[in-house]
């Protein structure tokens, strides 16, 4: 059986009832403020109703492989990383396996910015949007994204991602502020699965996105979410 569509069925399966169906459906809060059609990387991408994928590390040629899955278990895009690359370079592929979009990690090291481009070109013509941590080492989780790319300190960011990375739950917020509900246009959590895959399991993430919202650049976001956290080998090699 295939390692990403046995973690999902591991996650659904241990799920009340009653909670998958509270999963499945978005709070009136989040559902109100998903009126709108937030489109990033292309229109096909944003559904009618609110959905919820899991992104779950498979095994691959390097430690940035991931399949996103939805609630069937069926795999509707993957996450690939560049094995050789001077920075960190992923793609984020359709189902058919055709990049929609390459994130770069620009600073590497520290792996506090980001820029996401079109397709699989790293043309600075072809950037969609660029993300960057507000500072370095965080407790509280506080991630900008710009769309069109970063371009100075004074630029005021379209989304913040917010919340409490290691404690499991961040919400992406439109807009300039991480604290307004109704501005919450998905959330990402990172649930503690039990299982003898400990290593894979501890690196399934679910994105739940609201109805009109570009479900591609969501998933982006999970990606290097995820990257900015575990910038260092041992964290990878424990797969948290």
């Amino acid at each position: 059986m295939d390692v990403a569509r046995f973690i999902i069925e591991v996650y659904f399966s241990t799920r009340s009832p009653q909670r998958r169906r509270a999963e499945r459906k978005p709070t009136t809060r989040m559902a109100a403020a998903a009126a709108p059609t937030v489109v990033v990387v292309d229109a096909r991408h944003c559904a009618a109703e609110a959905t919820a994928f899991a992104v779950a590390r498979v095994i691959g040629t390097t430690e940035r492989d991931f399949a996103v899955t939805d609630a069937a278990g069926a795999v509707v895009m993957r996450v690939e990383g560049a094995v050789f690359s001077l920075r960190k370079r992923t793609l984020l592929l359709d189902a058919a396996r055709r990049p929609v979009l390459t994130m770069t990690d620009s600073t590497y090291l520290m792996s506090s910015m980001w820029h996401a481009f079109r397709g699989d070109s790293t043309s600075r013509r072809s950037v969609l949007f660029s993300v960057v941590k507000e500072s370095v080492v965080q407790v509280r989780t506080k991630i900008f994204v710009y769309l069109g790319g970063y371009r100075s300190a004074d630029q005021v960011p379209d989304f913040v991602i917010g919340g409490n990375y290691y404690g499991g739950a961040c919400t992406v917020f439109a807009g300039n502020s991480d604290s307004d509900a109704d501005a919450a246009i998905a959330q990402i959590t990172r649930p503690n699965l039990a299982g003898t895959l400990v290593g894979l399991t501890r690196s399934v993430y679910t994105a739940r996105i609201n109805p009109g919202i570009d479900q591609a650049f969501i998933l982006s976001l999970v990606v290097i979410l995820r990257e900015m956290h575990h910038c260092n080998t041992s964290s990878r090699n424990w797969g948290l």
